[in-house]
């Protein structure tokens, strides 16, 4: 009777899996040939200063102004090409819905993303700018919390010169959790070269929402972010840990150019709590992660110097 049930309790996992994955290659497909974004924007000087002040730098703050022709600063593309989305026309958690996948996949946790960019020809103050954003592609997975779509999202920005970057994002979606903070602590047995440890405040999470035009309300919502999605507190934004840490390897590296990086988010990040931002050289690069209050693996990456 045990194996039985068993049995039928495997057979309607395999059919659920197998009705999911079809919806899911319904929507890549349909998404893929459907929706074609091409967003425009002056990379001005303002949005990066703005940036600057925020984040603390030691060169673009207060009312030092960029000159026309200064480079943004790599990951600092987040604050131009915002969404022009109708608060009618967001999803229930305050985020856009152009590369949502249908139900049950409610809820919406950002993965990490990989970055490349042209060595002769990136983003600067004064330049006209577009940006082309395409799904990439759609897969579903068996995780820790069941049963999760991935989609990977394209954007390749240009100037009036050509090609300048690209950046492939990663978000995950799953169905509505009652846990959301259930992995395993990961140690890191290598020391770093350097590291900076900082407190994400709350000033710091609305600053950078409202520079990216981001209303994804885990970041500044408490009562969302810990009652309706079950978080102890707000989340720091994926792509906000991304700049930190390649703004660290950056300040290390003054005259380098990064050809690359990628990183993902392996376990939340939240508002108030300490993290440890780290870097170490390696055979090809550098490796670069941040560790959360309890000392475990919260980000890795892994960047690519010239």
């Amino acid at each position: 009777m045990f194996i039985l049930r068993n049995n039928l309790i495997n057979a309607t996992k395999t059919r659920w899996y197998s009705t999911s994955h079809q919806i899911l290659r319904d929507w890549e497909l349909h998404t893929k040939t459907s929706c074609i974004q091409q967003t425009y924007d002056d990379i001005t000087w303002s949005p990066m200063n703005l940036l600057g002040n925020t984040l603390g730098d030691n060169e673009i703050n207060s009312d030092n102004i960029p000159e026309k022709s200064t480079l943004v600063p790599p990951c600092w593309h987040h604050v131009y090409f915002p969404p022009r989305t109708l608060e009618s026309k967001l999803a229930l958690d305050g985020y856009e819905t152009e590369f949502f996948p249908p139900e049950p996949f409610s809820q919406r946790m950002w993965v990490g993303a990989k970055m490349e960019w042209s060595a002769k020809n990136l983003l600067r103050i004064g330049d006209q700018a577009h940006m082309r954003t395409v799904l990439d592609h759609a897969e579903l997975r068996q995780g820790r919390m069941g049963e999760s779509a991935m989609v990977w999202i394209n954007k390749d920005i240009s100037n009036q010169h050509g090609w300048s970057m690209r950046e492939q994002r990663c978000l995950v979606y799953h169905p509505k959790q009652t846990n959301t903070n259930a992995s395993r602590g990961i140690k890191v047995k290598k020391e770093p070269d350097f590291q900076r440890l900082i407190t994400p405040s709350s000033i710091l999470l609305f600053r950078y929402s409202a520079l990216t035009f981001n209303s994804h309300m885990i970041h500044f919502d408490h009562e969302y972010a810990t009652k309706i999605e079950n978080h102890p507190a707000c989340l720091v934004h994926g792509p906000l840990s991304g700049t930190l840490l390649i703004d660290l390897l950056r300040k290390q590296i003054p005259q380098g150019f990064i050809a690359s990086f990628e990183y993902k988010c392996l376990t939340p990040l939240y508002v108030n709590q300490p993290m440890t931002l780290m870097g170490k050289k390696s055979s090809n690069g550098y490796d670069l992660w941040i560790e959360n209050h309890l000392g475990n693996l919260a980000v890795k990456g892994s960047a690519s110097v010239l």
